[in-house]
């Protein structure tokens, strides 16, 4: 679901940073394709959570859209 298997047919999220220096936690920052709104998700072991970036002021963070 999160961009690792490119065979799904979920294409919403896509993979906007991975660092891979990291070995026990996993950091990635998603985007949903549809709105451009950025999370944040962490992965540890069998356990992990998801968090909706926000800007200083307290909206959601949106990608860089091209129209």
């Amino acid at each position: 679901m999160f961009g690792t298997n490119h065979n799904s047919r979920n294409k919403i999220f896509k993979t906007v940073y991975d660092p891979t220096n990291s070995i026990t936690v996993r950091c990635k920052m998603i985007e949903n394709a549809k709105t451009g709104i950025n999370y944040l998700i962490n992965i540890k072991d069998y356990t992990g959570g998801l968090t909706l970036l926000l800007d200083k002021d307290g909206n959601a963070m949106f990608s860089q859209m091209k129209l």
